[in-house]
């Protein structure tokens, strides 16, 4: 674009100002180069960009500059906006020169500075939504019952409701437009954008959030989401499509609440949900909000924005640096999609794939020795507690010690469904499986109910002080009591295997099916599996299968699943195995019961 791009110096931004009014047909800027450190007052913008084709312009210092359509819809509102004395806006796809690669990866590294000289971050969700007034009410009775079911540190103080409790709740039909309204503003692709995480959270005071020009009221939507995303289960009001967008704004809450900066493992795993068109972004639009910059603000060289470098290369370095800096295994817990083995290592978190599972460790702050916050796994304590211990190996391959406890000699099929009811026939056919493969390890029938209640909800808590492990097993025989009764005449063996089990359990007619139902949620796109030699009981990554081997690796919170390949390992995923998780693995390696080895994964 002749003309309008110069070189930028060092520390220097571009900024934009409008110089045609907002009845103009045709919208003319100004673009003009600032040190950040003299740059006047000014406003930066967070949007979507949508459709990366420029086929929409505006005319700029006199010349015609391609832009998005998106773009071009966003600056025919922002015209109009009362910005009071602030002429001046940054906004990335104007005042970065996006064919330059080493400028934009220059102003990458900046932009933890650019949002915080800047005034305020301005949030455009993309155009007007009809209905959009009747959002208000809803969100200020879900914001009252964030007061009232979640405390100050952000965790549940009750269960989850059941559907009666739900529909007895003074709450609008799922129907109405307020919910139809919440549900189209939510669904908006703004709030899955790997930028807008780093764009909200630097802004000097609170975000102006436009939809459209209707401004919506930041501090709701965030306790409103932490309400919604706390307590959703079984059939609800909020589409799927609008859920990676509570996931985001608990995130924005949570870096409030907590404060800044957190480290990159902190970062990628609270992040796994937001998207970008350029792959590196999943890391480079977090850079801002971490830690790990030495005194002079320069950040490892395998966290600096290179656009030149190959995308495997900047997740596989990423990789090996955060479980040697972090001493820990817990990075590799973000494999959690369908592995691309053709193109990554099986030890590399692919940053920019999608998770479609949940974890299964708990996360919790901990002050990190350099004094700002991460998360630490707490609760499943599979390594004891030891770290991580890598040998010397090529940058493809990831050497670690640790040992194998068994191996796989059977799986169930993968749990997929709609929602947890889905689930009910799997949970069955697993708990028959159990029956017939634990006797060697568990001599009642009420020992091996327990065993599977436990692990098909990964041990999920219910309240910050109690988890599934807690309740009694009557709340797991109240749950296949239900499926029993729901089986038809032509599931004879199923039936008969039902009927065999609850004639052996306690009948408690007062329990509450869903106390178990309503936690399954850690089976999602897993399956139950049983060790060869040792009767282990255990839920793993849908790809797992026969004869993968479980091993714990020193530094990993939960057991680990590889997959042999010669004399090399795969990475297939973490698991949650029942009598593995609290060290017991650890305990019989220290007896001499297992044998250290070093496991090249591949």
């Amino acid at each position: 674009m002749p003309n309008i791009y110069s070189p930028l110096p060092q520390n220097a931004v571009r900024l934009l100002r409008f110089t045609s009014d907002a009845g103009s047909q045709h919208l003319e800027c100004e673009l003009a180069i600032f040190p950040l450190n003299m740059a006047p007052k000014f406003n930066a913008l967070s949007y979507c960009w949508g459709d990366v084709d420029r086929s929409s312009s505006i005319r700029c210092n006199g010349h015609q500059m391609s832009i998005t359509p998106t773009l071009l819809e966003a600056l025919r509102d922002l015209i109009g906006l009362d910005r009071g004395d602030i002429e001046w806006i940054w906004i990335d796809q104007i005042c970065i020169d996006q064919t330059n690669v080493a400028e934009r990866g220059i102003q990458v590294n900046m932009m933890k500075a650019i949002y915080t000289t800047s005034e305020r971050t301005i949030i455009w969700l993309g155009p007007r939504i009809n209905g959009i007034e009747a959002v208000g009410n809803l969100l200020e009775r879900l914001s009252q019952l964030y007061d009232q079911d979640i405390d100050p540190s952000g965790t549940r103080k009750r269960r989850r409701y059941t559907t009666d409790e739900h529909k007895a709740m003074d709450l609008p039909h799922y129907k109405d437009l307020s919910w139809v309204s919440l549900n189209y503003i939510l669904s908006r692709p703004w709030f899955v954008r790997s930028w807008v995480l780093q764009e909200a959270v630097l802004s000097k005071v609170t975000p102006q959030m436009l939809c459209g020009t209707q401004e919506l009221p930041w501090e709701l939507i965030l306790r409103s989401a932490a309400w919604l995303e706390s307590y959703l289960s079984g059939n609800w009001n909020i589409r799927s499509t609008a859920m990676p967008a509570l996931r985001s704004l608990i995130l924005f809450r949570e870096s409030r609440q907590e404060g800044l900066p957190w480290d990159i493992t902190t970062l990628l795993n609270k992040a796994r949900w937001f998207k970008a068109s350029e792959p590196r972004d999943r890391v480079y639009s977090l850079l801002g909000l971490i830690g790990e910059a030495d005194e002079s603000h320069i950040l490892p060289t395998a966290l600096q924005a290179n656009y030149n470098k190959p995308v495997r290369d900047v997740f596989r370095d990423v990789t090996r640096y955060i479980i040697m800096s972090s001493r820990s295994l817990t990075i590799l817990t973000l494999i959690r999609d369908n592995p691309d083995w053709g193109n990554y290592p099986s030890w590399v978190v692919n940053f920019a794939g999608y998770a479609l599972w949940d974890r299964i460790s708990y996360f919790s702050w901990s002050p990190h020795e350099k004094g700002w916050l991460r998360v630490k796994e707490i609760s499943n304590k599979a390594d004891g507690g030891r770290p991580v211990e890598v040998q010397q190996s090529s940058d493809d391959i990831l050497a670690l010690n640790g040992f194998q406890v068994d191996t796989v000699n059977a799986v169930c099929e993968v749990m997929l469904g709609f929602n947890l009811n889905s689930f009910d026939s799997h949970v069955l056919v697993a708990l028959k499986e159990a029956c017939h493969r634990l006797t060697d390890r568990y001599t009642t029938t009420e020992a091996i109910a327990r065993a599977m209640m436990v692990t098909l909800t990964a041990d999920w808590n219910l309240t910050n002080q109690e988890r599934v492990a807690d309740q009694p097993i009557s709340h797991f025989w109240a749950y296949i009591r239900e499926i029993y009764l729901r089986l038809h005449d032509n599931e004879v063996e199923l039936k008969e295997e039902c009927a065999n089990l609850l004639a052996e359990a306690e009948s408690d007619t007062t329990v509450n099916a869903n106390i178990f139902r309503l936690h399954l949620d850690a089976s999602h796109r897993r399956r139950v599996f049983f060790t060869k030699d040792k009767a282990y009981v255990g839920l793993g990554p849908s790809i797992m299968q026969e004869n993968d081997i479980l091993c714990i690796l020193f530094g990993g919170a939960t057991p680990m699943v590889l997959r042999p390949v010669g004399d090399c390992y795969r990475f297939v995923g973490e698991c949650y195995v029942y009598d593995l998780m609290r060290g017991e693995g650890i305990e019989g390696w220290e007896k001499g019961h297992y044998t250290t080895k070093t496991f090249h994964l591949i």
